[in-house]
């Protein structure tokens, strides 16, 4: 299905593009579980059992049933929003990690489905539960309680709550929606575009639907706050459905669907001239078997006279007649015969083209924005005669509703907001606004209104908006039809999207028992979504390991400035490097391994446990620029205080295995490739410093490599000459494993290098640290020839990976995708 499309309006050469809301919610690469039809989903006992508690006392206080507690004199119980919300948002957390280690996320999506298929049973078992303790409660003081008069109150006020059972469960649920929906705002969706990239957002639009979160997906009083109160009895005028067909005659009547209309309207006038074909046939049968009757009529009436005259001439003529009269018959049977199969198949393209069709333009009926695009004369495209066609569309749309009397209750339905508060109950949602429209169901909510003369209904105030709407200026039912339109496709696709919710959640078996949840994972069938406390480490051994190496440049000769002026330079390096570095591994997940005088070396694991959120190479490169930050912090208040400045070169290696130890006494020290290549990637060579010393770049990392005949592969790291002068260098295999753990979208940007102007590609992503996200942002270099007169040659095949840190490059990006890099 295309993206788009071009409608033209009548004959007005104009054209308006309309779009297809298309969203789907598929979970058709996960595995089904042990009855071979839902996906077994196991979530965590500690969230479930918080939830549950959580929302009882919600419902128990939305529901202001305060006697329970104040006859047995306790205080009310405080909600625990924080926590539960706390534990919610670790749990999607945990499962969008999960989907990231998994590279599918579909598991995440699936999540989400459990995730909102158990709140929205939980509230309505936590109803039952609340209503089943009112009656428990009043039981329990005994029989002489029960036939007193408090207990008929509360009796009463039981009942009250389970009449207004819909409106408890649409304001829990309601509730529930809107910390989903902060959570995902503020939270996931960064999340998931910065470990997805452009993330599904159909599935996800899907799964963010209030409908979702009311019983049955359809509340009035939902439907008026936030989308247009509609009719529901079949003999209401204003019924979903006489809208829907109202919309899609429209779009039929009014404009040419292009290529699709075409293809439907010759498919049914290809069945049609079949149809008339297999008629004209038929008919010409009928016509030669009464021909062929009246024959054996005279042949019968014949026979007897033509052979006492003689005439034998006569009767061979009928017979001639009539078999003539048979062949031609016998023809046209066999015709009808052959048209037969070909009307059939006819039909059934044509019934197919035309529930494609049909479908096609619900699908634009769906999508919100069609309505601005069809109605809205303030709406910026389509060319200078655009306006002038929305204007006669809008006419044309307002006259239909005016023909079928269908305006006044679309202007009742929104003046209704400002009135059903003080009316509703004892009057009905929809019995309000058809008073509104009708003057005898106005007679009958003045009768009901009169039987509560204490509180002192106003019928006026209704009588008047009644006469209101009748003299409501072209002007505004302009406007409110437009709105109309708008409100009506968002509830029609939300309806769309409750629905292939709903089918969703009807495949996901939530598994409760121990013995069904093991079941499920011997079968490798079950997907757990757990919190992180509540995952244990069943062998948590290292299976990979990411080291990062600062190491401070002209460390030797600060000591020995420092030295000489009667300075301590252990604990200059210590308070404003080591320590302030120290106080944010956690941050990071990252552990010391070593510290030498003029080198800090730490390390991020990857365990069997941790494995699929650890990240950790992610983390290095945000750890890394964070160091750089903390020297930074330094340097701007060294001058001031006369003390010299720190100038670090940083190296990340990742290795996809665990590290090995050596132990001496009580020491252990680690052996590890990384750690080596880590100490070769932070270095800086004098040449490249005196080379690169006047150049400047908003780069801090530049490899080199001499010239060398003979040289073979395994000597070519001999012969780099590296520049990491506050720079950061990644091994190659970090950058790969870089690029599975975040998305990484690659920028090529002409920039000044300290040979002149350049292209070059950045990679830029986010990683989510905490309840941030912070930007990574990598520069592919190549390693350039340095000819034997120290003139820089071309570049050659090798690359490498500098983490950038200047605030410049993430400028340059910004400028170049045109989105806001945030800047951690």
């Amino acid at each position: 299905m295309p993206e788009n499309l071009s409608l033209t309006a009548g004959a007005n050469p104009e054209r308006i593009n309309l779009k297809p809301y298309t969203a789907e919610l598929t979970l058709a690469s996960l595995a089904v579980g042990v009855d071979n039809i839902h996906h077994d989903v196991f979530l965590s006992p500690r969230f479930i059992e918080t939830s549950s508690t959580y929302l009882l006392e919600f419902i128990r206080q939305s529901a202001q049933l305060a006697f329970l507690a104040q006859t047995d004199r306790r205080a009310k119980k405080p909600l625990e929003t924080g926590v539960w919300k706390k534990q919610l948002t670790d749990l999607l957390q945990s499962a969008l990690t999960r989907a990231k280690f998994e590279k599918n996320i579909e598991i995440d999506v699936l999540a989400r489905v459990a995730i909102v298929k158990f709140l929205t049973q939980e509230i309505a078992t936590q109803f039952a539960n609340l209503v089943l303790e009112g009656k428990e409660w009043i039981r329990s003081r005994g029989e002489y309680f029960e036939r007193s008069e408090q207990a008929h109150v509360m009796k009463a006020r039981l009942a009250e709550l389970q009449a207004g059972r819909r409106g408890t469960f649409r304001q829990a649920g309601q509730h529930l929606y809107q910390v989903l929906s902060e959570i995902d705002e503020s939270l996931l969706s960064k999340s998931r575009r910065a470990l997805f990239g452009a993330d599904d957002s159909g599935a996800y639009d899907i799964l963010n639907n209030r409908l979702a979160f009311v019983e049955g997906g359809r509340d009035d009083a939902l439907f008026l706050e936030h989308y247009v109160l509609l009719g529901n009895y079949i003999r209401d005028q204003d019924r979903m459905e006489t809208f829907d067909a109202l919309l899609l005659d429209f779009l039929r009547e009014s404009l040419l669907a292009g290529d699709q209309g075409d293809e439907l309207g010759e498919a049914l006038r290809q069945h049609q001239a079949l149809v008339d074909a297999a008629l004209a046939t038929r008919g010409e049968i009928v016509r030669l078997e009464q021909d062929r009757a009246a024959l054996v009529r005279k042949s019968e009436r014949g026979d007897g006279l033509f052979t006492r005259v003689g005439l034998r001439s006569g009767a061979a003529d009928t017979r001639t007649e009539m078999l003539d009269v048979e062949r031609r018959l016998h023809g046209l049977g066999e015709r009808i015969d052959s048209l037969a199969p070909q009307i059939d198949a006819a039909k059934r393209r044509a019934d197919f083209l035309s529930e494609q069709y049909q479908s096609r333009l619900g699908d634009f009926l769906n999508q919100p924005e069609n309505a601005l695009r069809l109605f809205d004369v303030s709406y910026a495209g389509d060319g200078a005669g655009g306006a002038e066609m929305r204007a006669r569309l809008l006419d044309r749309w307002i006259a239909l509703l005016e023909q079928r009397d269908l305006l006044v209750h679309i202007l009742a339905s929104y003046q209704l907001r400002n009135l059903y508060h003080d009316y509703c109950p004892p009057i009905h949602l929809q019995q309000l606004k058809k008073a509104l429209v009708s003057r005898e169901e106005m007679k009958r909510v003045a009768d009901i209104l009169k039987q509560f003369p204490a509180r002192q209904f106003s019928v006026q105030r209704i009588e008047d908006l009644a006469k209101k709407l009748r003299k409501t200026p072209r002007e505004d039912a302009r406007a409110i039809a437009t709105r109309f339109a708008e409100d009506f496709m968002r509830l029609r696709g939300g309806l769309r999207n409750y629905d292939r919710l709903t089918a969703a959640m009807e495949r996901i078996n939530l598994v409760r028992s121990e013995k069904t949840r093991e079941i499920s994972r011997m079968n490798n069938s079950l997907f757990e979504f757990l919190l992180p406390q509540e995952v244990g480490p069943v062998e948590d051994r290292v299976v990979s390991h990411t080291i990062i190496k600062a190491d401070v440049r002209g460390s030797t000769k600060i000591t020995q400035q420092l030295i000489e002026r009667g300075l301590n330079p252990a604990s200059l390096f210590s308070i404003n490097l080591y320590e302030p570095v120290k106080r944010i591994l956690d941050r990071y997940g990252a552990a010391k391994v070593f510290v030498e005088g003029d080198a800090l070396v730490l390390a991020i694991y990857e365990t069997e446990a941790n494995r699929s959120s650890q990240r950790a190479v992610s983390k290095a490169c945000g750890l890394a620029r964070q160091i750089l930050a903390v020297q930074q912090a330094y340097n701007d208040k060294a001058q001031s205080k006369d003390l010299p400045r720190l100038e670090l070169g940083i190296g990340i290696a990742y290795q996809g295995s665990a590290p090995t130890y050596w132990v001496d006494a009580d020491s252990k020290i680690m052996i590890s490739r990384a750690l080596n290549l880590s100490d070769r990637l932070s270095s800086c060579s004098k040449l490249a410093r005196r080379l690169l010393a006047k150049q400047a770049s908003v780069f801090n990392l530049f490899l080199f490599q001499t010239v060398l005949e003979g040289a073979v592969e395994e000597e070519a790291d001999e012969l780099l000459i590296r520049f990491n002068l506050n720079g950061i260098e990644l091994n190659e295999e970090g950058f790969l494993k870089l690029s599975e753990e975040i998305a990484m979208t690659p920028a090529e940007i002409d920039c000044a290098l300290p040979w002149g102007r350049e292209r070059i590609t950045l990679y830029w992503g986010e990683v989510p640290i905490g309840d941030g996200l912070e930007p990574i942002v990598i520069r592919k270099g190549q390693v350039r020839q340095l000819l034997p007169d120290g003139r820089l040659g071309p570049a050659s095949a090798r690359a490498y990976y500098e983490v950038c840190a200047n605030p410049k490059v993430f400028e340059l990006v910004d400028a170049h995708t045109g989105m806001a890099v945030r800047r951690a």
